[in-house]
């Protein structure tokens, strides 16, 4: 399509997934071609008795996995690492992520997510003014040039680009032009749709049917409480629209225009998982009882994740808000440890800010100090699983419902503080020969210049294909 032309379909976009067309097993039986030995006349020829060449056919090893096509690199296949090959997601050629979504017509642009999608300050870029190397701001700019996207005024669209000179993780501005971002500074999954109190109704039938419309399965938790479910646009006032990004940005909880959402969320959550799991101590009855049960506490905060993000994806992807058409691309969460889960490889300083002086890391509710600190699981083999089941469902969710989840987690091994460090591990799984350039910035876990640039392809990538 032409990159400066509007698409004028205002029909739904529909799922142009490619066919699988890989060839289909032979399941053809091999012809008998033993020798005929049905009585001859004396003039019939003996038959040739020279034993056949072994002509069986070779073993069918079946296609080639995600990991061989696009990661045949990144260490041994028997390391440990999510299986995404159990469902079936089509994958881009350029491998920087899926290909559910044939991408066009967008008219307006709404960016959700944590810090990675904000965008955070740096010692070499210190300031709240200082944001053109943020992926979502480079994206930003594509889209605009690509499907001819109002970008506002020169003020509010500098302004949107921005997070807070306050240093809240807010952003500098909500809306710009055909373009919005409600990210915020440590956001969790639950931030995107959040929580639902069915309690606060007084009429017991009305409790009854909120829990059963208005929670994510079904049912209230205790307190009355569970996560938002994606419930059909009538019942937007029994489940009461919630102060969280989705609705910030859509107070209504719907758009006549074809929207594309982007964002990055996660790596809060499995910072989170990894911090309380570490908490269980075998010392005392409690934590003895957890870990001796396999974390069963640390399995529900796992699926709860889970919960948060698929009934957003259902949210954002639901025809009936989004008549014109909805497309939705998230990244799954990296990590700066290169496989190995060595956080010692990364110290955080503070970041001196110009006229504001030293600030913290964990001003910027990212926990960071304390992640360096977390102790060991007693049981890591179960630390481990929790974390690639919770990485296996990001993508389970982005083929149900036919979004787009870019790799960023696989592309961004062998760039973290390990294998791309100061003292690089050549011995590392992720180790790039070709390209070692460290993506990650002083602060340990948000992107470099390097690194944004990285993720900006990669969204750019889905976008295009």
């Amino acid at each position: 399509m032409d990159d400066t032309a509007v698409s004028e379909d205002t029909a739904p976009p529909q799922d142009t997934a490619p066919e699988d067309t890989s060839p289909e097993q032979d399941t053809a039986v091999i012809a008998d071609t033993a020798p005929d030995t049905t009585e001859a006349s004396d003039t019939t020829p003996a038959p040739d008795t020279t034993p056949a060449p072994d002509t069986a056919p070779e073993e069918d090893t079946g296609d080639p996995t995600i990991a061989d096509r696009c990661f045949a690199g990144l260490g041994a296949v028997e390391a440990e690492s999510p299986n995404y090959d159990q469902f079936e997601p089509v994958i881009g050629s350029h491998c920087s992520g899926t290909n559910h979504q044939a991408i066009e017509g967008v008219e307006q642009v709404v960016i959700f997510g944590d810090s990675v999608a904000q965008g955070t300050p740096n010692d070499i870029w210190p300031l709240c003014i200082q944001n053109e190397h943020f992926f979502r701001n480079l994206l930003a700019e594509w889209l605009a040039i690509h499907f001819d996207l109002d970008r506002g005024g020169i003020l509010e669209w500098g302004a949107w680009k921005g997070y807070s000179c306050e240093y809240n993780g807010e952003p500098g501005r909500r809306e710009s032009g055909d373009f919005k971002n409600c990210s915020k500074w440590g956001a969790r999954t639950d931030d995107l749709l959040g929580d639902i109190n069915c309690n606060r109704l007084d009429d017991e039938a009305e409790r009854a049917r909120c829990c059963e419309v208005c929670c994510a399965d079904g049912t209230c938790g205790a307190g009355g409480s569970c996560p938002r479910a994606a419930n059909p646009v009538a019942d937007d006032a029994l489940c009461d629209a919630s102060s969280r990004q989705i609705h910030q940005c859509f107070p209504q909880g719907t758009s006549d225009r074809r929207t594309l959402f982007v964002f990055t969320m996660g790596g809060n959550d499995v910072a989170k998982i990894t911090q309380e799991g570490a908490e269980f101590d075998s010392s005392t009855p409690e934590g003895r009882a957890e870990i001796e049960a396999g974390y069963p506490t640390i399995w529900a905060l796992a699926e709860r994740t889970v919960a948060y993000l698929e009934e957003a994806v259902a949210f954002l992807k639901d025809p009936e808000r989004f008549p014109n058409g909805s497309y939705v691309i998230f990244a799954n969460p990296f990590e700066f440890t290169d496989g190995t889960g060595m956080t010692s490889a990364c110290s955080p300083d503070a970041i001196n800010i110009p006229g504001v002086g030293p600030l913290d890391i964990s001003a910027l509710g990212l926990n960071l100090a304390e992640l360096a600190g977390f102790g060991e699981w007693e049981r890591p083999e179960v630390q481990k699983e929790i974390v690639i089941w919770v990485t296996e469902q990001f993508m389970r969710i982005a083929v149900e419902y036919q979004a787009d989840m870019i790799l960023m987690l696989e592309n961004f091994c062998g760039h973290g503080y390990v294998a791309a460090g100061p003292e690089p591990d050549t011995e590392n799984r992720c180790y790039r020969e070709d390209d070692p350039s460290l993506w990650f910035d002083i602060t340990c876990i948000h992107p470099n210049d390097d690194g944004h640039n990285a993720i900006f392809e990669m969204f750019q990538d889905v976008v295009l294909e």
